[in-house]
């Protein structure tokens, strides 16, 4: 009897055959289940987002409708402080694009902060606290700069979580309203 293969071949192949069953099985046991391990943690991120999301977004509003005089810095820093503390939470889960356009969202709200800072205290408030007009203009461009950031925000939030369609900006602060007559 002859054979081209020694004779420890035949038990090496079938070893060999049992070792790549053997692996195969354990894949296919364990995989569905770091699937599931994979679909639950984004399923619970999802659901953080979907919690934080809207909060960065009302206490933007709130930081955008603040008055100048009728609120002082110490009500300012709570609103910003609050915020900063909304996007922590929104950051841990959080995308690279949508930090991003959270950085961009709290530099906005510090820079609104400065300016509204910096109008009480080289101003007076006018007639039902009104900005003066030297001053309306920045606080206006501020404002627009902190709802531009805010819509960035929210076009990138609501594209993380896969909302289709536009967000519109609800309220826009009237900030004509707000200057002192010339």
């Amino acid at each position: 009897m002859t054979s081209s293969a020694p004779w420890w071949g035949t038990s090496l192949f079938t070893l060999a055959t049992a070792l790549v069953t053997g692996f195969i099985a354990a894949f296919t046991a364990l995989a569905p289940k770091r699937t599931e391990r994979r679909l639950e943690r984004r399923r619970l991120s999802r659901d953080h987002k979907e919690r934080s999301y809207p909060e960065i977004t009302r206490v933007t509003y709130k930081i955008a409708a603040a008055p100048v005089w009728s609120t002082g810095p110490n009500q300012d820093e709570l609103l910003l402080d609050e915020l900063i503390t909304a996007a922590h939470q929104a950051a841990f889960f959080a995308p690279t694009t949508v930090i991003t356009a959270i950085h961009e969202l709290l530099a906005t709200a510090t820079s609104l902060n400065d300016t509204r800072n910096h109008i009480r205290s080289v101003s007076e408030p006018g007639h039902s606290g009104r900005i003066d007009v030297a001053h309306a203009d920045k606080h206006t461009l501020a404002i627009n700069r902190l709802l531009h950031a805010l819509q960035n925000f929210i076009n990138t939030s609501r594209g993380d979580l896969e909302i289709p369609g536009a967000y519109p900006t609800l309220a826009k602060p009237d900030s004509a309203s707000t200057r002192e007559p010339s």
